[in-house]
């Protein structure tokens, strides 16, 4: 259900426009939860599904949700993405992770990004490109499904599997590549791996010729989860190679959440 805000309640205007109204509470729905069916946001706003199916296409036709071809529920779209990073970008942890990262890019000579979850996307806030001539560019601002990136699967790995389980409702996963884990299942698994190893690799599952480690800043979870990512030409590295990258994040991500601290 989505509940009504005392402190906005006593800010409602005098002339309320009731389609905005719904249309915004379903927007603020996605606060709680990954997704939303035509039959859920019908029972939230107490409307008909045909009025909640109309609101819907229109937020879809802003491209402030989409609609997931698999499951046929409604996600987070690219315009309410990138309002959250003209936000995010004020956000404390990325002016604390930036010296980090810079930091990190100099240790490994490989590109990092600052990245956070948002639903079932990882959301590239933050970028600091490699010296070398060959490296894997900046994707500031850019979405990837997190089951696909080992950012996204570091972040996923701290939440619960029932939690997992309803931001998937279906077993099957978007492919991104060829190489990509498209199960539930698959991705159940491959989380409980990152929690006993402390970080994550996707090797060619978001990009043909891209290898990524990725660690989680521990305690950013209990507001918007947050990672760093190592991403390297697959031609530069081994998977022999992938641990000491893999530490080298966790060792990055374990300074960005001391500095949060202090």
């Amino acid at each position: 259900m989505v509940e009504s805000d005392p402190q906005q309640d006593q800010t409602k205007p005098s002339y309320p426009i009731a389609s905005v109204d719904k249309a915004l509470r379903l927007l603020r729905s996605f606060t709680d939860r990954g997704a939303i069916r035509v039959a859920e946001a019908s029972r939230d706003l107490d409307v008909a599904r045909s009025t909640a199916h109309r609101l819907l296409e229109m937020l879809q036709h802003h491209e402030f949700v989409q609609q997931d071809p698999v499951s046929r529920a409604y996600v987070p779209g690219p315009a309410l993405l990138k309002i959250g990073l003209s936000v995010v970008r004020n956000l404390d942890v990325r002016a604390v992770a930036r010296p980090v990262i810079e930091a990190l890019v100099d240790e490994v000579q490989e590109s990092a990004h600052l990245v956070i979850l948002s639903g079932r996307d990882m959301l590239i806030i933050d970028a600091v490109e490699s010296p070398r001539m060959l490296r894997i560019g900046s994707r500031l601002g850019g979405t990837i499904p997190a089951h696909a990136a080992a950012g996204g699967r570091a972040m996923l790995a701290t939440l619960s599997d029932e939690r997992i389980k309803e931001l998937y409702p279906t077993e099957e996963l978007k492919a991104v590549t060829p190489d990509t884990l498209t199960s539930r299942k698959d991705l159940l698994s491959e989380l409980e791996q990152v929690r006993a190893r402390g970080y994550a690799v996707s090797v060619a599952e978001v990009e043909p010729d891209v290898s990524t480690v990725a660690a989680t800043i521990p305690g950013s979870a209990r507001t918007t989860p947050a990672a760093i990512t190592i991403s390297v030409p697959r031609s530069r590295v081994k998977r022999d190679d992938l641990p000491r990258l893999g530490k080298a994040a966790v060792s990055a991500a374990l300074r960005v959440a001391d500095r949060m601290a202090l």
